[in-house]
């Protein structure tokens, strides 16, 4: 999945895993506890099924990397890439 890093706004790829498992029954034998009835044509359609469980796996901060450092506060730099002069007066404070 395409996201933005919330720390240096750059963008970054996620992944997402999920796990999960769904119980259908015909409809002469019983229902399911939550009703999932297949389909007279036998045919189920997955895809709400899956977008809703790969939906609660998207994380809601997403970073770039682990140990991204993020914008300056000053100036906007990106402190991946390059030191700013603001760095060292930011940490004497």
């Amino acid at each position: 999945m395409q996201a933005e890093c919330v720390r240096c706004l750059e963008p970054c790829t996620q992944g997402l895993h999920a796990e999960f498992s769904e119980l259908y029954s015909f409809k002469g034998r019983g229902v399911t506890q939550v009703g999932l009835i297949l389909p007279e044509d036998g045919n189920i359609e997955f895809t709400p099924l899956v977008w809703e469980y790969m939906s609660l796996d998207i994380p809601i901060k997403s970073l770039c990397r682990p140990d991204c450092k993020g914008l300056c506060v000053v100036c906007g730099a990106n402190l991946n890439e390059e030191e700013c002069e603001h760095q060292s007066y930011i940490l004497e404070e």
